[in-house]
């Protein structure tokens, strides 16, 4: 036993894991992502966005500001391998999330500390420092968290958890906007910021509490860790898919809050009353999805679901204009009946595709893959609103069509086909597509 084992083991000692444990990790997980959320969404999103726009940032570092964060998730294998030499999880998903929270100090004091020419390059640096870690952690806890959720039990409880968890985020936003809106920047995104970091720690800190199921599984070399999930055909299926999807949605992720604030002209209230309705849709839907999810199997659902996700939601944003939001509320509802089902079923899907033996190692390879996939959409997205940029603003029937119409549009189209990736792939007991679209069998 090395002398780190013989640490961690003196910090965590093993004990056995009972469905009782499980209950008690499971409900101690909602509260600890309600804290997540905190920091979570004050670190995304508008905040971030209207940040780093008063920071200086052009259209390609809004871009990297997106995607920085995803390519940091190419080493989450590199951490899963450390957590299986230690033969234990907590500690490091604990050590990832503290560090990962803490750099966004360097965030918040970049109007004191940097040159006003420099601040946007170092606010994407900041960030992608901070992914590395985040990324480790949320494949360790990703792993960690599909040993303790009985199977039959995910959709339910990760459709419960993501809509308790949403509200939690309505009122994180509504608090953030009114506050931007209220104080002068950048005082009010240094705030916002140093109260995210709070938050987190004390998230981070709600980890310690929860229990770990020992998991018996072999001690992979470094190189296997990030080979051996390739070796499975099914997960390899999965993997193309979620490395698909995650491209296409960051072609035009990045600059959804940015078309919000400077086409659409909203305020950081109006964008907050916007989060307002997705959370309380997504209370309403994500249990739903869950316990059909848990019906008719994951696959299914995203078959359908991501659909929608290249069609009914582009929609809405397409429709608004400055003086006609209507849409953008209409969206929120979309936005909470698609990501409630899609957020949960990716997820439980990933779980089920990867073997429990040597899990973490293959949650950290789809981390690593798709982040990869996104680091590269989020750069295009800003080199492609550059392209369109150059093709200048029209007008159609008093309809003003900008770039970000443009990179909408793109983005939807590569969002409808995410479905074919699916089709090899296989789920125990899941239902056919088409049978899930046949309401006669609902009655």
């Amino acid at each position: 036993m090395s002398w780190l084992e013989k640490l961690l083991k003196l910090v965590h000692p093993g004990r056995d894991f009972s469905p009782a444990h499980a209950t008690r990790t499971m409900n101690l997980s909602i509260l600890e992502g309600g804290f997540s959320m905190l920091f979570i969404n004050w670190t995304q999103g508008s905040v971030l966005t209207g940040y780093a726009l008063y920071l200086g940032a052009t259209p390609f570092e809004l871009g990297l500001i997106a995607s920085v964060p995803l390519l940091g998730q190419v080493l989450a294998p590199l951490i899963a391998w450390l957590a299986g030499r230690v033969g234990r999880r907590k500690s490091l998903t604990v050590a990832t999330a503290v560090l990962g929270r803490v750099i966004w100090t360097v965030a918040a004091l970049l109007p004191e500390v940097a040159p006003p020419d420099s601040r946007a390059g170092l606010l994407i640096v900041t960030i992608a420092v901070s992914g590395i870690f985040l990324a480790g952690n949320g494949a360790l806890w990703t792993a960690w968290m599909g040993d303790v959720v009985p199977q039959e039990q995910r959709g339910r409880y990760f459709g419960l958890r993501g809509g308790i968890l949403g509200i939690v985020g309505m009122f994180a936003n509504l608090g953030a906007g009114a506050f931007v809106d209220a104080v002068a920047a950048p005082l009010s995104f240094q705030l916002v910021l140093v109260f995210a970091i709070f938050n987190g720690l004390i998230a981070s800190s709600l980890l310690l509490t929860h229990s770990e199921p020992l998991v018996t599984a072999q001690r992979l070399p470094l190189l296997a860790t990030f080979t051996v999930p390739f070796q499975d055909l099914n997960f390899r299926r999965f993997l193309i898919f979620a490395s698909y999807w995650t491209f296409a949605v960051l072609i035009v992720a990045p600059f959804v809050f940015a078309y919000f604030l400077k086409h659409l002209q909203m305020s950081y209230t109006q964008i907050a009353l916007w989060s307002v309705i997705a959370a309380v849709s997504a209370l309403l839907f994500s249990p739903q999805w869950g316990r059909l999810a848990d019906r008719v199997g994951n696959k299914p659902i995203l078959e359908i679901t991501t659909v929608g996700a290249g069609t009914l939601l582009p929609l809405t944003w397409l429709l608004a204009t400055p003086g006609n939001l209507w849409p953008i509320w209409l969206s929120g509802v979309v936005d909470a009946l698609i990501w409630g089902a899609i957020g949960p079923a990716q997820f439980n899907l990933a779980l089920e595709s990867a073997p429990r033996e040597n899990r973490a190692s293959f949650i950290a390879v789809l981390s690593a893959v798709t982040g990869l996939a996104g680091f590269v959409g989020g750069v295009l997205s800003g080199v492609l609103l550059g392209a369109f940029t150059s093709l200048g603003t029209t007008w159609l029937l008093g309809y003003q069509w900008t770039p970000y119409h443009w990179l909408i549009v793109v983005s939807a189209l590569l969002r409808t086909q995410a479905w074919r990736f699916l089709r090899g792939l296989k789920e125990k007991n899941a239902w056919r597509t088409r049978d899930v679209l046949n309401w006669k069998l609902w009655r």
